[in-house]
């Protein structure tokens, strides 16, 4: 028999089944195929992947620090406890987790009469103290005097505009008919929204209406915005302390970073999040650090707006999630949905340095999805790049989490080079094709 005939009667053996696989987008595969464009700028591509820290920023605080007389190094150290302190937050616990606590507590100590024992009167014995100290997290609100303040601005400044900006150019790269007038943030501190904000919508935004507890920090803020380039016309930026009671006027753009895990319950922050929507216009970015405890604050605030708002049907995730389904990780893992940039410290009592910043957000658009909205599947892990494949990560328009291995041969030379030109954070210019694959038939 010849080699021919031996390959055509072992290819009647096999058996062939109809797949779906990814492959770019027409429009983006015609551009790659014509030179147009590089697989390495395709549209999906988050940029910059690493933000430059305000140029004026670091002259202003030390002048500051000047004028306070404050030691550069040991304000650094201090910044560096306070980091670490907010890395490691925990909200409150609520009444009923308090209660299992409780409960806990009671199963593990040698106290008569204990289940007839308040858990005030519990709290009188050292030992149940101890016990109770060492398995429930001392939620505490952070005073923020002018030291503390300033150690916030010295080791949160930078990390929190690289973020704000990237999701700032995210709107403004995707959305280029949005022009927004108006900006609300709150829990603005010492003002990075503000800074981020102002390089994109410079000439189009006349008032910048900042909420924030502390006096201090507020006072800092307006001190730090007369230095910030391009110049703001102080005019246009208004200082609070408290929320305004009622939802009008509406802002076009609201922000919420890193400030609702400073609030003392899950109630507080279910009602902060709806005045927040309320006041939305067109949309609400909500931005927490990327551990498991931001991650479920910004799914708390996500959830509640998608079922608030879906029932009068104005409300859709515009930004990272391609989809409107529960996020798929609460149904795989533990594992945040988190993403990650580099940045580089401010060169304050030691030498500048390359560090990571990873967090959660959401970007909650008013209205409904446009029937034209891309849906691009997004990396959430690091793009695993091997000899001649690349294992990819991605959350899907369909609320799936996929895993999917990529190579030239399987997918084509341009798809393949997209994946491998892509990170973690990036959106793929992909669409499902269905595909013919060859199985073997199983042995009998």
């Amino acid at each position: 028999m010849s080699v021919k005939q031996t390959f055509m009667k072992y290819k009647q053996m096999r058996w062939y089944s109809t797949k779906q696989k990814m492959k770019v987008i027409d429009t983006v595969n015609d551009l790659l195929s014509n030179n147009e464009l590089q697989h390495k700028c395709h549209p999906g591509i988050m940029k910059p992947k690493q933000v430059e820290q305000p140029a004026w920023l670091k002259d202003t605080v030390l002048k500051i620090l000047k004028e306070e007389t404050i030691s550069t190094n040991v304000i650094q150290e201090y910044s560096k406890k306070l980091r670490l302190h907010l890395h490691n937050r925990h909200p409150p616990l609520e009444p009923k987790d308090m209660k299992l606590k409780f409960k806990e507590i009671r199963s593990r100590i040698q106290i008569d009469d204990a289940e007839n024992l308040s858990d005030e009167e519990l709290l009188q014995y050292p030992n149940v103290k101890a016990l109770f100290n060492s398995i429930v997290y001392n939620w505490t609100p952070i005073l923020y005097d002018k030291y503390t303040s300033i150690a916030y601005l010295v080791g949160r400044s930078v990390p929190e505009y690289s973020v704000l900006y990237r999701i700032f150019k995210e709107i403004y790269d995707n959305d280029k008919n949005f022009v927004p007038k108006t900006l609300f943030d709150f829990g603005s501190g010492v003002g990075t929204v503000i800074w981020s904000a102002s390089q994109f919508w410079h000439e189009s935004i006349k008032e910048y209406y900042c909420v924030d507890v502390s006096g201090v920090v507020n006072e800092l803020c307006e001190n730090l915005i007369k230095n910030v380039t391009p110049q703001i016309n102080t005019n246009y930026v208004f200082h609070r302390q408290f929320m305004p009671a009622s939802v009008i006027p509406t802002y076009d753009i609201v922000v919420s970073a890193y400030s609702l895990l400073e609030l003392p319950s899950q109630k507080a922050r279910i009602q902060t999040v709806l005045k927040l929507w309320q006041k939305t216009e067109k949309y609400l970015i909500i931005v927490e650090q990327g551990t498991r405890v931001g991650y479920k604050i910004i799914m708390e605030a996500r959830d509640f707006i998608l079922n608030y708002g879906n029932k009068m049907k104005n409300a859709y995730v515009f930004s990272p999630c391609p989809h409107d389904f529960k996020c798929p990780r609460n149904m795989t893992d533990d594992t945040p949905c988190n993403f990650q940039l580099v940045y580089l410290t401010l060169p304050i009592g030691e030498n500048s340095s390359y560090k990571y910043e990873r967090y959660s957000y959401v970007v909650l658009k008013k209205g409904d999805r446009p029937e034209d909205d891309v849906k691009w599947p997004r990396i959430v892990r690091p793009v695993l790049k091997r000899s001649k494949h690349v294992i990819c990560r991605m959350c899907t328009n369909s609320g799936t989490l996929e895993e999917q291995i990529f190579t030239m041969w399987k997918n084509g030379k341009n798809t393949y080079r997209c994946v491998r030109k892509s990170e973690w954070g990036d959106r793929l210019p992909f669409e499902y094709c269905e595909t013919t694959e060859i199985e073997e038939p199983e042995e009998k």
